[in-house]
């Protein structure tokens, strides 16, 4: 076909191939050939990028999937392979990087790395905007918003770790609308302080606890073992006989379970003992005061 050359169309005529581009330099496979609506770029004989007529860059692929689609394969030597896609549809996930190969909905948004020559996932983002930090993607009994986990715990160290430099500077902290309620920090350079909100401006209609000591004979402490470490004997309480004594620090009902029949487990916050075991104990104290006051009013008598 013959090359048309005028002040309108510039260079017309001739679309090339990937194995001989239109326009090349002195390697004849390598260079820009043009198809229907679609600019290449080729090397080697064949096509690494494509742009095509709804503003979509390939790279690595012919096949567009939004505004980019990159997909490659040991780009980083031994490295893992690298597949990254971009979708624009509001329906469609934004950006996905491996294990994409279509655009449907609820497509998660993946990170590999390579581990022996095999690829392994690292961390994803599923459609529900749930984040996982694991080997093995959202853990399906999470209801969190982030799921972190190792798969070989014994060999790897924890889970997080959070490293700060100056001291009595905070590690993490938790808000509620935009509100602080609490926070982990460290105390001084050698420890770890866990607060919890406590300024009088966000509380009203206080009173005093005149039955501590009713209420703190309601507790009953045990020694025990947990069924998982038998081997161990700890001290503690049961949720459900807090409850009665101390309800705001239990979460949960007794004997929950959840639609699969499985448990639902209480938990307790301990610090909200504290209130309780220190209003009995002041109570205690007085009777003790009253009790010594007598004994050395006999004693003088």
């Amino acid at each position: 076909m013959a090359i048309t050359i005028n002040g309108t169309t510039g260079i017309s005529g001739v679309d090339g191939s990937a194995s001989t581009p239109a326009l090349q330099g002195s390697d004849s496979n390598t260079g820009v050939s043009f198809g229907t609506d679609t600019v290449n770029i080729n090397t080697g004989g064949s096509t690494k990028a494509t742009v095509k007529s709804d503003g979509c860059l390939a790279i690595g692929t012919t096949q567009s999937a939004g505004l980019l689609n990159v997909e490659g394969t040991s780009y980083f030597g031994s490295e893992a392979n690298v597949k990254v896609y971009a979708f624009t549809s509001s329906s469609e996930g934004r950006i996905g990087v491996g294990g994409v190969t279509s655009v449907i909905n609820n497509v998660p948004l993946t990170f590999y790395t390579a581990d022996g020559g095999s690829n392994n996932e690292r961390m994803r983002i599923d459609h529900n905007g749930h984040i996982a930090l694991s080997p093995n993607g959202v853990d399906p009994s999470s209801t969190g918003g982030i799921t972190v986990r190792q798969s070989s715990p014994t060999s790897y160290g924890p889970v997080m770790s959070f490293n700060t430099i100056p001291a009595n500077q905070g590690f993490t902290e938790f808000r509620s609308s935009g509100t602080q309620i609490g926070s982990i920090g460290k105390s001084g350079t050698t420890g770890v302080s866990y607060y919890s909100a406590s300024d009088y401006r966000l509380k009203e209609n206080e009173s005093l606890i005149i039955d501590g000591i009713t209420r703190l004979k309601i507790l009953k402490p045990y020694r025990f073992n947990w069924k998982a470490d038998a081997s161990t004997k700890v001290d503690g309480f049961f949720a459900h006989e807090v409850t009665p004594a101390v309800p705001e620090a239990i979460t949960g009902e007794k004997d929950a379970v959840d639609s699969n029949n499985d448990p639902i487990i209480q938990q307790i916050d301990q610090s909200k003992l504290i209130p309780l075991l220190t209003a009995a104990l002041q109570e205690a104290v007085a009777k003790i005061e009253v009790l010594e006051t007598k004994v050395a009013a006999l004693e003088a008598a």
